[in-house]
């Protein structure tokens, strides 16, 4: 049997039950037929990767890709085309991307998806703080990135040394045709707080109202109003699987010195009865498991679409003092440590993409 002339179909059939990427890169490389006849966007759903970044030069990355209780480690070696002295911060998503960014001045960024080699530098102006909040394909649904480009949304904040004021205000990139064109800038108060960013609407709590206003990152309108926290504002909100989850971490006073204390997180879901729609506490998410990376960075997956894995729990690099990624139980707000880091600021989370 020639397996170069096995049955275009049957081979995405096949594609579509592998559950590693790692095989499912070996599986496209077989041969020429093989890989044209399987598109990367056939790639099952994944895990996200814990990855470090160990070493660097001034046109090269090495990185490292932990998987979930596998004591399996990848090592992936990719070459930029453009310099980039040392990096200071790499932040992570679930969109195929990461971002490197170097605060010493000039200021420089490049977002890179390390697994295709896609890259590009980023817009950062003269801005004093740059923050990213979310950074990938454009918020429509399902989309493509030749069609719809890459959207990059930012925290912004600068000093004028004139008044001593501190402007603030939130930005919409887009990156289409090769070039970034800024969508949307707009202003909010130091009464308010940029809470999240998900699917194309912008979270922004205010402090005297004690109300979310919810914004369309494209127009920046405000299409609707949550209701109010009362029990103070969320430091995330998360779209988990149709739900919208506030989320608080604490850490409990008398652990805050002790080398094994954790976050723990208190989750409001949002029950929306139509006419009196409120924030309930809960301590059960179903078979839901939610990713964070101790920034703005958050994601939602179903147990049940993977084997072997539990919902109702957290996966986070947020340890208080030790470096390591641990998952956290909703319910019994018990840990258990995966993988230790050796740098805080070079390791994040990592959802693979080959689109």
């Amino acid at each position: 049997m020639n397996w170069a002339e096995l049955n275009p179909d049957l081979l995405c059939q096949i594609a579509k039950k592998v559950s590693d990427i790692s095989d499912f890169v070996r599986l496209r490389a077989v041969c020429k037929q093989w890989r044209s006849a399987v598109h990367p966007s056939t790639l099952p759903p994944q895990l996200p990767y814990f990855i470090q970044c160990i070493r660097n030069n001034n046109s090269s990355f090495e990185f490292q890709f932990h998987p979930l209780y596998s004591d399996k480690t990848y090592h992936l070696t990719v070459q930029i085309f453009t310099e980039l002295e040392q990096f200071t911060n790499l932040y992570g998503s679930f969109t195929g991307f990461v971002l490197l960014i170097c605060w010493k001045p000039p200021k420089t960024g490049l977002l890179l998806n390390p697994l295709t080699g896609f890259q590009v530098l980023l817009p950062i102006e003269n801005d004093d703080i740059f923050m990213p909040i979310y950074f990938g394909p454009n918020c429509s649904h399902e989309p493509s990135l030749d069609e719809n480009g890459i959207d990059l949304v930012c925290l912004v904040a600068n000093f004028e040394p004139s008044n001593g004021n501190v402007v603030l205000k939130w930005i919409l990139w887009r990156y289409t045709d090769n070039k970034w064109r800024k969508i949307t800038e707009m202003h909010y108060g130091h009464d308010e707080s940029v809470v999240s960013y998900s699917s194309g609407r912008v979270y922004v709590f205010s402090y005297e109202t004690r109300f979310i206003r919810v914004i369309d990152a494209t127009n920046g309108t405000t299409v609707s109003l949550l209701p109010e926290v009362s029990s103070g504002p969320f430091d995330y909100i998360v779209e988990a699987c149709g739900d919208l989850i506030g989320v608080r971490p604490f850490v409990e006073p008398e652990g805050l010195d002790e080398p094994e204390s954790d976050y723990r997180y208190e989750l409001y879901q949002l029950k929306d009865s139509g006419t009196n729609p409120c924030w309930a506490k809960v301590n059960d998410i179903g078979d839901r498991m939610l990713f964070h990376d101790n920034q703005r960075y958050w994601l939602c997956l179903r147990a049940s679409d993977f084997e072997g894995y539990k919902g109702n729990c957290i996966y986070s690099k947020n340890s208080v003092i030790n470096n390591s990624v641990k998952c956290y139980s909703v319910t019994t707000e018990g840990t258990t440590q995966l993988h230790q880091f050796h740098d805080y600021n070079k390791s994040t989370w990592f959802l693979p993409s080959l689109c």
